[in-house]
């Protein structure tokens, strides 16, 4: 992730004073030296994502601040505005999601999933969403069962949405095609996934 570190080193040089600690005093607590924090505030080298959060914690401000990322406000007032996002989401390059649905007389539940594979070569921004997703799951879970709280949940929220920040989406580029071109592409797919049919369809035999 790029970021600017002398930006960074002011903020971090700003929040010690607010909380009237020296530079010693600073460094004592996050166990380095004096002058690490000073190339730190100096922006000669940039803290760690996990320096950023020691930090933060001792000045009691948000990583974010830190960072100088601004929370966008996202308003989710009905289902229209989540539909809204699963289409702004569909038209990004770098991601891609499979839709799964599983309902009767073909499965006991109905229950659909979004499925981001990490190892999908053609979305470079999979592997990255994959991690943030399984640790969401994992914070959710000591939320719910009482291990955190809901302050120690959002600052966790806070951290990730404030280190992902310069990971930048772009639009996927529209193909414009003619009818006849359409229809060719579809027929060629159409043929692929009966090839595959086949092909399972043999496989299954021999294993009888």
């Amino acid at each position: 992730m790029h970021r600017n570190p002398a930006e960074i080193g002011e903020r971090i040089k700003a929040a010690r004073k607010a909380a009237h600690l020296s530079q010693t005093e600073l460094a004592q607590r996050l166990d380095k030296t004096m002058r690490t924090v000073q190339k730190y505030e100096s922006g000669e080298i940039e803290p760690s994502i996990a320096m950023i959060n020691a930090i933060a914690k001792i000045l009691n401000i948000s990583p974010a601040d830190l960072i100088g990322y601004q929370k966008p406000e996202i308003q989710l007032d009905s289902l229209s505005d989540v539909i809204a996002v699963l289409y702004q989401l569909n038209k990004k390059a770098g991601i891609r999601f499979e839709i799964d649905v599983q309902r009767p007389p073909h499965s006991e539940e109905w229950s659909c999933s979004l499925k981001f594979k990490g190892n999908d070569h053609s979305a470079e921004m999979n592997d990255s969403l994959c991690l943030i997703l399984e640790e969401f799951r994992d914070e959710r879970e000591k939320l719910e069962t009482y291990w955190t709280d809901q302050e120690s949940f959002d600052r966790w929220i806070e951290k990730e949405l404030a280190y992902y920040a310069d990971a930048k989406l772009q639009d996927k580029e529209v193909e414009v095609l003619s009818d006849l071109e359409r229809i060719h592409r579809r027929n060629e797919l159409d043929r692929q996934m009966l090839e595959k049919m086949k092909k399972a369809a043999e496989e299954n035999g021999d294993q009888e």
